[in-house]
């Protein structure tokens, strides 16, 4: 490396850096700083199961202890800031990071604290500025742990750094991992044994569990609605079938969610299968103009979907990696497949 690249390098670091170390002490319009002479937070020692990721695969899971509150921690993903934030635990962030959606928006309860994180931007994120910011926790979705940004987890653990990664956080295009609701659950539980704040998130899954057997309750008895979930994604046409997050709590509210191994499908595959309801998903984007652009498509305009005006658009925050948005992505799936419930 010669002296003028090495010298840009160093530069970015301390920006970076930097940056974190205002964002922590300066305050994000978060909780009060935790007294200095108090030290972190204690409790015994109890164990967290969680993922080995290495080039964005899963070989395996390790078993963490901890026996304090995580003080220094980098945070990536506006899920995983928002999950925080209904914790409680985001003043425990160092460096908050998003993947710069334009279209995210935060649940009503936690908009006000998330709206005061001051997200970090412009960061690169590798090894060396990772690690001159000390952290003792990164929490981030599997894609970052790859040989050319974070290496893989066993590269932090074996330096003291503590990772916890979503188990649904997997590589889409593969589909050989099953997405449920239960490891979002997983999810959201393990951060609340991390942080101390076990009671916050048993309620919170607790409450999304009611609203999947209310649903369930009132539309006992009923026909199941056949619903498909697409995404275009450039060319392509794909769908989220049962073996995804989306397709799993459509299949856990009652409807009937086609399996599709392959993953990406034709116009002739949504004429055959003639769905009752149609969610069209849209990452980075509005989705409701996505929507549009299947509900105003000259070829289906004989699908049962679209001639009953049953085509509704949702952003990609609510059925993959959803975290904390699993309540209200329960509550947006119950709406499109039930209008006439109660949610």
């Amino acid at each position: 490396m010669n002296r003028k690249l090495l010298v840009i390098t160093l530069a970015i670091i301390l920006l970076v850096v930097g940056a974190c170390w205002l964002t922590k002490g300066r305050g994000r319009g978060t909780a009060p700083s935790p007294d200095p002479h108090s030290g972190p937070e204690m409790y015994p020692p109890r164990v967290v199961r969680n993922l080995i990721v290495k080039n964005y695969q899963v070989t395996g899971e390790n078993e963490t202890v901890y026996d304090r509150v995580p003080q220094r921690v980098l945070a990536v993903g506006e899920n995983i800031n928002e999950t925080l934030v209904a914790l409680g635990a985001e003043d425990k962030v160092i460096c908050p990071v998003r993947y710069g959606n334009p279209y995210y928006v935060p649940e009503p309860e936690y908009a006000e604290r998330y709206n005061r994180i001051r997200f970090q931007k412009d960061t690169i994120l590798n090894p060396e500025t990772v690690l001159a910011l000390s952290p003792d926790l990164i929490v981030s979705g599997q894609s970052l742990f790859t040989e050319k940004r974070l290496k893989s987890t066993e590269f932090w653990n074996n330096r003291g750094i503590h990772t916890f990664l979503p188990r649904n956080a997997n590589r889409p295009a593969l589909r050989t991992q099953r997405e449920t609701l239960e490891k979002e659950y997983d999810f959201i539980l393990g951060l609340g044994i991390i942080f101390n704040k076990e009671a916050k998130a048993r309620k919170l899954v607790e409450d999304m569990e009611r609203t999947i057997d209310s649903v369930r309750i009132q539309s006992q008895g009923r026909l199941k609605p056949k619903v498909l979930i697409i995404e275009q994604l450039g060319k392509n046409l794909i769908t989220y079938d049962d073996t995804k997050l989306a397709g799993d709590i459509c299949t856990r509210l009652g409807a009937v969610v086609p399996n599709s191994p392959s993953g990406t499908i034709g116009i002739e595959y949504l004429l055959q299968e003639d769905p009752d309801i149609i969610f069209v998903v849209k990452s980075g984007g509005d989705p409701e103009e996505a929507a549009d652009y299947f509900r105003n498509m000259r070829s289906l305009q004989t699908l049962k979907a679209v001639r009953n005006k049953r085509v509704a658009g949702i952003a990609l925050n609510y059925t993959y990696n959803s975290a904390i948005k699993t309540g209200a992505a329960i509550k947006k799936f119950a709406k499109g497949i039930y209008p006439d419930l109660k949610v």
